[in-house]
């Protein structure tokens, strides 16, 4: 039960992100994204640990895509 309600909180909350993916002239600090990375990852570690199946795959690819941010929204646009 928990699993689904943490699973479909991720899936409203993933959408959010890809705008910003995908404006190349978004910034996002990389000390924000990589807190985000980090402290995700422990969740996704949670998660596996507590036996959820569904939540740590979404999870995870949250961690994916702010990772994505970190990489390429993390410095300033020129101009």
């Amino acid at each position: 039960m928990w699993d689904v309600i943490i699973a479909i909180g991720n899936l409203i909350l993933l959408p959010s992100l890809l705008p910003t993916l995908f404006n190349s002239r978004s910034y996002v600090p990389r000390i924000t994204s990589g807190f985000a990375v980090v402290g995700l990852s422990f969740v996704v570690t949670g998660l596996i640990g507590e036996g959820f199946v569904i939540s740590p795959i979404l999870t995870s690819a949250a961690v994916v895509l702010w990772a994505f941010v970190y990489l390429f929204r993390g410095k300033q646009p020129v101009g």
